[in-house]
């Protein structure tokens, strides 16, 4: 999609003195304005378009709106399909399949289309298979849908499988003091979707199982498909292009899309057409970052597993025959103090990690690896039913405070392949992909449902998965320092070079 025309880009830019948004630019007409950023002032530190010019400021704000609101189920299947033992299992494993070898072209896709309507597409899909398990009558249809309703989940709005997408479009747009904390957002409202879901579709099973003789768990998927259409419409007309592609809209006028581009580094500026080629993805296999963040994921991915143990561990205090300790309610609602602590501290990490200078990432990843080594091995070393309830339970919920780095590394991989849009996707998916890989068998081993919450060893596992991030960390602070460095070094070269070429 070629750029406006030279005179709309010309009128973008001299049209409103009274903003510095956009200075005069020395280059041809129609390529990209020269961008005058904001000096930063102690507003920014509490939301970034507080020290900008208005007009910057209205831009982000709309952008903040779009994304986040872009972005913001099988009781009883089994029964009513027979679905028992291995049955379960292989639809199970289909499931995983699909997300695994779905992930990655989907991102690279990314680069070439149109996004939002690529994204509404995937969940249109998802809700034509969506309705069509409600009319399952046999496990050989189910294997199929399974498939391929997850395979048009790659991109979408359930935590984990749109993430990749809406990070790479998020880090697309934002500077890196913006970029941590807009992240956490999304994740807080993607993850805070699936606790009212989950409500919604306890609701419609008990209240239309039975109903035109149709099964509980086939009106969920009806309700989630009616959902979900609406959506699909809504990410197609307001989630925002990439800003190579983008057109003024309903939503963005033209000066907005030429200060889009014209905030963000020329690589992100480039339209990208054409196949892929596969020494581009061996090239992308010789740099460090497609080992070490799908590493750290994977091990950061774990450290949930500890606070997991909690419910278990409230419900055993109910012992069969006696007067119960802790009501149903009670046992469901106490645990969901580790999602609200997890949330807090997830948003208070990523608002330190813009503030820091350079806006380094590196610091909350070390803090969340340091939380998963001590907290497990303290409840490995803790009875499990003390004395004092309140030493295990506060235990529990530090836990939480192990989870607080996912925004802010999703931020430190857009930034740290910025130079490289393709190759940014790629990282991505695979960090996305090897974590699910991973956290889809490793608890079956270290916290088996059968034995909580009298797990010692699973605690100990988890400590060490902490030690090995923590390690994982380190090692991407220093291979990303070095970068920073060579790139220092050779923008010196190129600004002498500049400077002996003008003498």
């Amino acid at each position: 999609m070629a750029y406006p025309n030279g005179k709309a880009v010309k009128d973008a830019i001299t049209e409103a003195p009274e903003s510095p948004v956009l200075a005069k630019s020395e280059f041809p007409e129609n390529e990209t304005p020269i961008y005058v950023e904001s000096k930063r002032t102690w507003k920014s530190y509490f939301w970034s378009t507080l020290h900008v010019p208005k007009d910057e400021a209205r831009f982000l704000t709309k952008l903040d709106l779009t994304l986040i609101s872009a972005s913001a189920l099988d009781s009883g299947m089994k029964e009513d399909l027979s679905l028992y033992g291995k049955e379960l299992n292989y639809a199970n494993a289909i499931w995983s399949a699909a997300y695994v070898f779905g992930q990655v072209p989907s991102n690279l896709i990314l680069t070439r289309v149109n996004v939002p309507l690529y994204i509404a597409f995937l969940e249109l899909s998802w809700t034509v298979f969506t309705f069509a398990h409600a009319g399952v009558h046999n496990t050989t249809q189910l294997y199929v849908f399974r498939f391929l309703y997850r395979w048009t989940l790659r991109g979408w709005s359930f935590p984990c499988c749109h993430f990749p997408a809406v990070m790479y479009v998020a880090s697309s747009y934002y500077k890196p003091h913006e970029l941590a904390r807009r992240n956490t957002i999304i994740q807080v409202f993607t993850s805070v979707g699936p606790l009212f879901s989950g409500f919604l579709m306890a609701a419609v099973y008990a209240g239309l199982d039975g109903v035109a003789n149709l099964a509980g768990w086939r009106w969920m998927y009806i309700i989630c498909g009616c959902i979900s259409f609406p959506c699909a419409v809504w990410t197609a007309v307001a989630m925002p292009q990439l800003p190579s592609r983008a057109k003024a809209n309903w939503i963005f006028t033209l000066k907005e899309v030429e200060l889009a581009r014209a905030r963000i580094p020329p690589t992100d500026s480039r339209v990208l057409r054409g196949l892929f080629k596969w020494k581009d993805i061996k090239k992308w296999h010789t740099t460090w970052h497609v080992y070490l963040f799908p590493l750290y994921f994977t091990f950061a991915a774990q450290f949930g597993q500890a606070g997991g143990s909690m419910i278990f561990w409230v419900k055993s205090y109910n012992v069969k025959g006696q007067t119960p300790v802790f009501s149903v309610a009670e046992i469901n609602i106490i645990p969901l103090g580790i999602n609200v602590i997890a949330i807090v501290g997830s948003l208070a990490n990523s608002w330190v990690s813009d503030s820091l200078p350079g806006s380094a990432r590196w610091p909350g990843m070390l803090l969340a690896s340091t939380v998963a080594i001590i907290l497990p091995i303290a409840l490995a070393a803790t009875p499990v039913h003390p004395e004092w309830k309140s030493q295990r339970w506060v235990l529990y919920y530090l836990t939480a405070l192990g989870n607080t780095a996912a925004g802010i590394t999703w931020t430190f991989v857009n930034e740290s392949s910025r130079q490289d849009p393709e190759k940014r996707a790629y990282v991505s998916a695979m960090m996305n992909a090897f974590a699910y890989i991973f956290t889809a068998w490793i608890p079956i081993f270290t916290f088996p449902a059968n034995k909580q919450p009298y797990i010692v060893m699973g605690n100990y596992v988890t400590a060490g998965f902490g030690i090995c991030a923590f390690l994982t960390v380190l090692a991407i602070r220093w291979f990303h320092l070095r970068d920073l460095k060579r790139a220092q070094k050779a923008g010196d070269l190129i600004s002498l070079n500049t400077l002996m070429r003008a003498e």
